[in-house]
Order: structure tokens, then C-alpha cells, then sequence
């Protein structure tokens, strides 16, 4: 953190150092967004291409409650209409289960 005077003003400029998420290595570079609008980064040292933060669509709260109302007879449809999630979606966490 680095503390600078402009006109009177006090200003706080704030460093972050990011890591690759494959390897560690701190030399990384961005390397344009997604079409999503999330930041894409390029790892110099293993030649990965990441999105470091990554959004989360569902919390494993609400995957283990539409997965137990999946349990209880509910229809793929129905959830779709419940809940908003794809049924896609369903079949990969029900296969990864």
C-alpha cells in the first residue's frame, strides 16, 4: 500500500499480486476477458490461460437443495421452473454425484 498527497488529498494506492491457480508462478499477464466480462490472465510460466476469480453461479447450499428436491420425485422441467437452473446443469451435477 503506498500513501501519495494530490492537492491536499490524501490517496491510498492499493498492489495486488496475483498467482496462477495451476502452478503458482506470480508472472502472469492479462490476456483480454471473457464474454462473460471476467478478466482472463496468461501464465508465462506454464502457458495456462485462467480466469483468476472465477463467479460462482450456485452455492453448494442451493446444488444440495435442488439436488434433494430432484430426490423427492420433482421433475427436471419443474426445477428449471423453480429454480432458474438449466437441466443441463442438473445432469452434470447429478452424474458428479
Amino acid at each position: 500500500m503506498v500513501l501519495s498527497s494530490v492537492g491536499g488529498m490524501k490517496m491510498i494506492k492499493e498492489t495486488r499480486t496475483y498467482q496462477c491457480t495451476r502452478c503458482g508462478s506470480t508472472n502472469i499477464v492479462k490476456n483480454g476477458r471473457t464474454r462473460y466480462g471476467s478478466q482472463k490472465y496468461h501464465c508465462k510460466d506454464c502457458k495456462a490461460y485462467r480466469v483468476l476469480q472465477p463467479k460462482v453461479r450456485y452455492t453448494q447450499e442451493q446444488k444440495e437443495l435442488i439436488l434433494k428436491v430432484y430426490q423427492e420425485r420433482a421433475s427436471l422441467r419443474s426445477l428449471r421452473r423453480l429454480f432458474g437452473v438449466s437441466i443441463p446443469t442438473v445432469l452434470r451435477w447429478i452424474q458428479k454425484k
